[in-house]
């Protein structure tokens, strides 16, 4: 009877235990498909503002040569893209081009307080980042970045009527190209696998005759495929 019990438990044990196995093994194997099946590229379209820091000093005045020595803090429209392509789920190399549009700003000569209210350029960034994702849940995670790349400003030289009645004229840039070190943090949340939303903000730091820095707050669009 002892013998009979044993064969029995034997029978139920075994293919229990194979079963348990078996289970273990698909649920690995469904978590690595799930690990392996990622969209490996992206493309974000986004809108939102370039905030542009003071740029320049009242003591870098020089009459008949640097009359309107200080362009102050100001904001414009922007939009832009980026393109993405993830070397693993959590690791991405892409191409950020954001154009920024034109908006006015007050200019004033600190030798006499003549003002003149002049246009600021338009401005294309192009940066070159690294991206690392860290998620909170299967469709909502946060992201960083950094990298480098060039701002080109898009400016012509201008005459404008001061507020004492004088025609100035403001010459364009020496140099319409200027390198830029950027970084960003943003939280992207995906309504399917393939189409999503993303908030994010992006500094840049442009290495210009006199430095500027450039905040870039957008709301963006994104695909994955």
């Amino acid at each position: 009877m002892g013998k009979n019990k044993l064969i029995i438990l034997t029978l139920i044990t075994v293919p229990l235990l194979v079963n348990m196995q078996l289970l273990a093994g698909q649920r690995s194997a469904r978590k690595n498909i799930l690990q392996e099946s990622f969209l490996k590229k992206q493309f974000c379209l986004r809108g939102g503002l370039g905030l542009f820091s003071a740029n320049g000093a009242v003591g870098d005045y020089v009459a008949g040569a640097n009359d309107f020595p200080v362009t102050p803090a100001y904001q414009s429209p922007a939009f832009g893209f980026g393109f993405a392509v993830f070397t693993s789920r959590h690791f991405a190399v892409g191409l950020d081009i954001r154009y920024g549009l034109s908006t006015s700003v007050d200019l004033r000569d600190p030798s006499d307080g003549e003002t003149i209210p002049a246009d600021t350029p338009k401005n294309l960034t192009a940066v070159f980042s690294l991206y690392k994702y860290f998620d909170f849940s299967e469709r909502l995670g946060l992201y960083v970045s950094i990298g480098g790349g060039l701002e080109n400003l898009m400016v012509e030289e201008k005459e404008y009527v001061s507020n004492l009645g004088n025609k100035i004229i403001i010459a364009a840039p020496e140099k319409a190209l200027s390198p830029l070190a950027a970084g960003g943090i943003g939280l992207q949340a995906m309504l399917s696998r393939s189409l999503g939303i993303a908030l994010d903000v992006q500094g840049a730091y442009i290495l210009r005759k006199a430095a500027q820095i450039l905040v870039s707050p957008s709301l963006g669009l994104v695909l994955k495929f």
